[in-house]
């Protein structure tokens, strides 16, 4: 069982990257498609409930944001896996610039210390291991 975590700007390529990989095995949480939070999480234990694999498809900046769904999943031994999606999958310009702003403003970077199992870094290079600790050079 898996629970995996995107992190990243809206437009930096997540629901793709949910597409491309996981759509045909775990089920799609995203405020996008259920609007409220009432039935995210309503949605979120659900798919703990059936241990069906889930993708939390949200910006998700913050370490409190990223706990919502840790949290209970690493409890019901579902196996954690985070990405930082920074592929811009469309022109920043058409990324409203408030939105910009209060990502970068809240936005922390993931880490293992959260609860993650795995970390994954995307980006126009590709998917490689997320470096935790900044390089010295």
């Amino acid at each position: 069982m898996e629970a995996v975590i995107l992190c990243g700007v809206q437009g930096s390529g997540k629901t793709t990257l949910f597409r491309d990989r996981f759509l045909e095995t775990h089920a799609r949480v995203s405020m996008d498609l259920l609007k409220t939070r009432s039935r995210e999480a309503r949605f979120l234990a659900l798919c703990i409930e059936t241990r069906m694999p889930f993708v939390v498809d949200n910006t998700n900046p913050s370490v409190a944001d990223r706990a919502r769904y840790i949290e209970p999943a690493r409890a019901a031994g579902f196996k954690v896996i985070g990405y930082l999606v920074e592929v811009a999958a469309a022109p920043r310009d058409e990324i409203p610039p408030r939105a910009l702003r209060d990502f970068a403003r809240r936005f922390v970077r993931p880490t293992p210390a959260e609860g993650f199992d795995e970390l994954w870094h995307v980006s126009g290079a590709g998917i490689e291991p997320l470096l935790t600790t900044p390089p010295l050079f």
